[in-house]
């Protein structure tokens, strides 16, 4: 990364809660939202989703968007709110979602155009007043990282004041079916990195980062690298050498200029699946980071696809900014060929510098690193 990248605000809405805090404050207490579904063909699935879809209500007319619009409105208000009014012509979008409005792909009468993201994305920019064409990142569960990356790389390059990254996905039985036909899905709420896991849980939600090259103060968290790889594997399943997470984490500890030991804490992909787990914990250990604290949050509120990235991230930089771990929910043994410091409680542990990873299908792996300024 040639120049320093920062945090200047973030929204994230997931079951948990409706806010950063309430959200942070479950983390921290090991509650979940994850609860079982009963579906007539699947049986009973366990899934994180919101218990009411009108919660989110758009300032200006809600009744023309989805539950998914509504929702990325709803967040990207939350984040601008926490900052001075922001010139909309030197703001750029960028858009993270692996299924954008899918479970309306049946609904009779409904635009079908609106089934393509960036049509979407141009809906969403169009509520906030935004003249510049939104860019869209679809590229399976590392989308929202690789979002971030992008934002950062156009940051550094001077063409716009700042970034606006968001991130969502929603919970559907189209989306539950094709985990389901690869036998991905937990029959209980998922368990990152425990020796009983069987699957993953998928879970809904939006994260949202306003992102500049110039701080605001001496609280925000800067990006300091952003690195992806592909391992060219296979079409679903990661190499099971961990040697693409491996290289994307290298290259990100290259870039930000540190050691792998200056690592305080790793906020892991962490799906619960077999080959996940074990691959990042080889990739772990490939880059000598094994040894810090790891934590996955998918077992508080499931896999949330293009928006895991951008939501997670969000978690860690508050997690940093807070000097306290959050747990892993569901963990009791470890069950990785490599050892690995599972976090089981919230505790506070001084942190300057955290890596958040990702996997995705096709061979995609996406690392970040994230400082606090000093």
């Amino acid at each position: 990364m040639k120049s320093a990248v920062y945090i200047l605000s973030d929204s994230v809405v997931t079951p948990l809660g409706k806010s950063i805090d309430e959200n942070m404050d479950k983390l921290y207490a090991k509650i979940s939202a994850i609860q079982a579904y009963a579906h007539d063909q699947m049986g009973t699935v366990y899934r994180s989703k919101f218990s009411d879809t009108n919660t989110f209500q758009t300032k200006n007319n809600s009744a023309v968007y989805t539950k998914i619009e509504r929702l990325f409105i709803y967040s990207i208000e939350q984040a601008l709110s926490k900052l001075p009014a922001v010139d909309q012509t030197n703001v750029l979008f960028v858009f993270a979602s692996t299924k954008g409005n899918i479970e309306h792909l049946t609904d009779a009468g409904f635009d079908l155009s609106r089934l393509r993201i960036g049509v979407m994305a141009n809906q969403i920019t169009a509520y906030f007043n935004n003249p510049n064409q939104p860019i869209v990142v679809s590229n399976a569960c590392i989308s929202g990282l690789q979002a971030i990356q992008y934002a950062c790389q156009i940051l550094q390059h001077k063409k716009y004041s700042h970034v606006i990254v968001t991130g969502a996905d929603c919970v559907s039985d189209f989306v539950l079916s094709g985990f389901y036909s690869f036998q991905a899905l937990s029959p209980f709420p998922c368990t990152p990195f425990d020796k009983d896991r069987a699957g993953v849980s998928l879970g809904e939600g939006c994260g949202t980062l306003v992102l500049s090259a110039t701080p605001q103060s001496t609280a925000n968290i800067e990006i300091a690298a952003a690195v992806s790889s592909n391992d060219a594997n296979h079409l679903s399943g990661p190499s099971r050498t961990g040697e693409g997470l491996a290289s994307a984490i290298n290259g990100a500890i290259r870039e930000a200029g540190i050691q792998p030991t200056d690592i305080d804490i790793v906020s892991a992909h962490g799906t619960a699946t077999l080959y996940n787990d074990e691959m990042e914990g080889l990739a772990f250990q490939t880059t000598g980071v094994s040894a810090a604290p790891v934590y996955s949050v998918k077992g508080n509120i499931g896999h949330t696809l293009g928006a895991a990235g951008i939501i997670e991230t969000i978690y860690l930089a508050h997690s940093m900014q807070d000097d306290k771990l959050i747990p892993s929910i569901g963990f009791s043994e470890i069950g990785t060929s490599v050892a690995l410091n599972v976090v089981t409680e919230a505790a506070p542990k001084k942190m300057s510098i955290g890596l958040k990873t990702a996997s995705g299908f096709g061979g995609g792996n996406t690392a970040i690193i994230l400082k606090k300024q000093k």
